[in-house]
């Protein structure tokens, strides 16, 4: 009966080679199990009279389940893969870890503009929410794999160019992310005191390129910020907590400083379509409505919902918590206003309002205010549309700071979308020029994480998308798609970047950065669990150091 139940999976099989390749049903029990198991299962087979000898030329067509046979049975003679991931954020990591786990014997080179990794992780999560970034010991774990490369400090499009890299490497992801805003496109947007969300985030997150951005934090009490997001509310949470809760974070040293003498106490939140289309999460508002010392100042008008958004929200189970955390912080509002008590600051989150124009101060060039149209809402419920109403309002601010998105930007002899912002592609692998999905692609040229699906998502969105794109690459290394000849990859990269003078930041050298604002912030002994060098300098010297 054995070899009545055995035979049929290897006959199925297709041949490779003098061989056979392990079925795809024993495959997958050789990747959920153990190697063990797979090599008893071969010499059971043996003994049964077949006689396995497993090869795999570069032209076979094999699928992503003979990939996995290739890993447990086979060993791979031929050279090996070398894989360049540009962008050492989330996007990166999780399209690196895939490759490293799933194809033993790649080597991969994460390569960085910055001397430090993490991308968004390090410079885009508030400093208090550390428990966010508790995912950098998941990025840790993939930078310890001995056929990993850091490369930091390197500008691609300025250092080297994606040709370049294309002639280095057998394959090159490109997962850099978006690093550009979207504009409000009205006047006044160039006042000073108007500037990107983004920007302030990086500031008080000790982001080299935005230590230089200096806001103007004594000009006036009030700030504004266009949109109804996270970052939104990230950026109100950091202007209105106390500053003593403030110390405890890895906050830069500078903003700390600045917050600690800032004049802002009251901070408006800005959207122009209703509370139901609000982007930000139920734990995100839960936190900031729940701030001591801050009131919550919501108009009870705005929180109306019409019959289209109620039953909208009646169907959806998160968006119903979610509006209902409103209505509860309201009413609680509404009891307060009858407690004479003082607070020292105000959070207003206003709805159905859209900026027209960002308002001149009496000092000249500064932001003193900003236009808003009221708006309705028509259409349907995965289409609503905000429709001026003639009504205006005028709110006076010192600051105001968009958040309405982020877009991608195109690096030299990367296909490109200027009408979506990101690289057309198919399962992550570059589409040439004029093509669609299922068309022609470029060889050896991937794109992933933000880049690829546009700026949407949280952290762990990247873990699936960065899977797709991996398995992509080893698929079309499989199938003989990509050129197996030998390639320098990182090495020979490491030695033209040394020739242009650049000045490499390798794996020891973050640990070196590392290390230090760690030491710097024990030795101020309030408990933060880093001081960040903010400056590329400074981190230059920390990684040189002995």
């Amino acid at each position: 009966w054995i070899p009545g139940l055995i035979r049929p999976f290897f006959l199925s099989a297709a041949p490779f080679g003098s061989g056979i390749c392990f079925p795809a049903t024993l495959a997958r029990a050789s990747v959920a199990r153990s190697k063990m198991r797979a090599a008893r299962a071969f010499q059971l087979a043996n003994r049964l009279g077949h006689s396995f000898q497993p090869r795999f030329p570069p032209q076979a067509k094999r699928s992503a389940v003979h990939s996995n046979c290739v890993r447990f049975l086979c060993s791979n003679s031929g050279p090996k893969m070398k894989v360049g991931i540009v962008g050492s954020g989330p996007a990166g990591f999780y399209t690196a870890r895939t490759l490293l786990k799933k194809f033993p014997g790649v080597e991969v080179d994460l390569l960085e503009m910055l001397p430090t990794p993490y991308g968004l992780v390090r410079y885009g999560v508030a400093p208090d929410h550390e428990d966010t970034r508790n995912v950098i010991s998941e990025f840790d774990n993939v930078l310890s794999f001995p056929n990993c490369r850091f490369i930091g400090n390197v500008h691609v499009g300025r250092d080297v160019s994606l040709a370049e890299l294309q002639s280095l490497y057998h394959a090159v992801v490109l997962s850099y992310g978006a690093s550009a805003d979207r504009d409000l496109g009205i006047p006044g947007e160039d006042l000073e005191g108007s500037f990107s969300a983004r920007a302030f985030v990086n500031w008080y997150n000790g982001h080299p390129h935005y230590a230089g951005l200096k806001p103007d934090l004594q000009g006036g009490d009030t700030a504004v910020v266009v949109g109804n997001g996270n970052v939104a509310i990230d950026i109100a949470r950091i202007l209105l907590r106390s500053v003593d809760e403030l110390r405890k974070t890895d906050l830069a040293d500078y903003a700390l400083e600045a917050l600690a003498e800032s004049k802002i106490r009251k901070v408006h939140i800005v959207g122009r379509r209703g509370p139901a289309q609000a982007a930000w999460t139920t734990a995100e508002l839960r936190e900031v409505t729940g701030m001591h010392g801050t009131r919550v100042v919501m108009r009870r008008e705005e929180l109306e919902m019409d019959a289209v958004d109620a039953q909208h929200v009646q169907a959806t189970r998160a968006l119903k918590r979610m509006v209902a955390l409103l209505d509860q912080v309201q009413t609680k509002h509404e009891k307060a206003d009858q407690d004479t008590s003082p607070l020292q600051r105000e959070l207003n989150l206003r709805f159905l309002l859209s900026p027209t124009e960002i308002v001149e101060s009496e000092r000249k060039g500064h932001v003193g205010g900003m236009k808003m149209a009221r708006n309705r809402l028509e259409g349907s419920a995965d289409r609503r549309k905000a429709v001026p109403t003639g009504e205006e309002e005028l709110l006076d601010c010192a600051l105001v700071m968009r958040s309405v998105g982020y877009r991608s930007v195109p690096i030299e002899g990367l296909p490109f979308s200027t009408a979506s912002h990101t690289v057309p592609h198919s399962a992550g692998g570059v589409l040439r020029e004029g093509e669609t999905v299922g068309g022609n692609r470029v060889a050896g040229l991937y794109v992933s994480g933000w880049l690829k699906r546009g700026p949407t998502g949280i952290i762990g969105s990247n873990i699936g998308d960065g899977q797709i794109t991996a398995t992509t690459i080893m698929q079309d290394w499989e199938d003989g798609n990509l050129d197996t000849k030998a390639k320098d990859g990182g090495a020979g990269l490491q030695a033209l970047l040394k020739e242009r003078g650049v000045m490499v930041v390798a794996k020891q050298g973050w640990k070196k950065i590392e290390r230090i604002e760690r030491e710097r912030a024990e030795s101020e002994g309030s408990g933060k669990p880093r001081r960040k060098l903010t400056s590329i300098l400074s981190m230059l010297d920390a990684a040189d150091a002995a």
